[in-house]
């Protein structure tokens, strides 16, 4: 086989790049190339705030090196910076689940920033202040609160180099943010469901989140979608359709699915991600992100 890789100038490569063993000489052999595989980070990547696995992470350096690798979060640029150095990236990354989409490592990719006005968040805020428990938005790394936030809200700051300004919107928000997170009681998505109906009739969306003490609403431009951002980089590589692969957890990967030929859901996966779906791996706790990507680049 030796004899072979010589013959074939891979031996010679993978000695000047080190590469200590032979079954990694299999993997470069073996491996597919040219996708683009879309990755959601909580839930999916992450086991929670910061916790993933480094068999996974060091994998997915490998196959990035044939491979577009690209993180789809609901997360800031701030809180998934991180990863995205870890990993040794230098692709677009979709943070606000779609609303900014850039290239931390090329300023000539087209960035992308979507808005709700500052005044439909005001108006949010105030038109339900007596079922807020807090509320917040943002503008880059400011940070707008409605109140002291408390530990759970705190989870959802990712305060990592950012400005918190705590106050109603209506005396602080003075740019227009991406969208808006609130906490109120449980049992009161109907009728904040009833109000964005009533009041914006389809011109911004709400989505909810499960938390064992709130109801976490997630308002945001309909244009907003991990979808639209994600077509956006497949059609800035010109990666063909054959060649898409997106892998979440959460009904705010429906669109991504929609816009990639491999679906692949996480075993831990909200219910109604799952008809979405054409490949379903094990939990984020079983490392289903890694065992996924090594039996579909690596086996035949």
């Amino acid at each position: 086989m030796k004899t072979f890789l010589k013959k074939a100038g891979v031996f010679h490569y993978l000695q000047l790049r080190k590469v200590p063993f032979y079954g990694n000489i299999l993997m470069v052999i073996n491996m597919k190339k040219g996708y683009l595989v879309a990755i959601d980070l909580d839930g999916t990547l992450l086991s929670g705030i910061s916790s993933h696995s480094e068999k996974c992470f060091n994998y997915i350096k490998e196959i990035a090196k044939f491979n577009y690798i690209v993180i789809a979060t609901g997360r800031p640029w701030r809180g998934s910076r991180y990863f995205y150095q870890k990993l040794g990236l230098n692709t677009p990354i979709i943070n606000y689940n779609g609303a900014l989409v850039h290239n931390p490592t090329d300023s000539s990719f087209p960035r992308v920033f979507i808005t709700i006005k500052k005044e439909e968040a005001i108006k949010i805020l105030n038109d339900n202040i007596d079922i807020m428990e807090n509320v917040f938005c943002e503008v880059d790394d400011e940070v707008y609160v409605y109140k002291e936030p408390n530990d759970d809200v705190e989870n959802y700051l990712h305060q990592e180099s950012s400005h918190l300004i705590i106050g109603n919107f209506k005396d602080t928000l003075n740019k227009d943010p991406n969208g808006v997170i609130s906490f109120s009681p449980l049992g009161t998505e109907e009728r904040l469901r009833k109000y964005m109906e009533d009041e914006f009739h389809g011109s911004l969306k709400i989505r909810f989140w499960h938390h064992d003490r709130y109801v976490i609403s997630e308002i945001y431009n309909p244009e907003t979608t991990k979808g639209n951002a994600l077509k956006k980089i497949i059609d800035y590589y010109q990666v063909p359709f054959e060649k898409t692969i997106s892998i979440g957890d959460g009904n705010n990967d429906i669109e991504m699915f929609k816009v990639t030929n491999i679906k692949v859901a996480m075993g831990n996966s909200h219910p109604t991600l799952l008809s979405h779906a054409n490949y379903i791996t094990k939990n984020v706790f079983d490392d289903g992100v890694y065992h996924f990507l090594f039996d579909f680049f690596e086996k035949k």
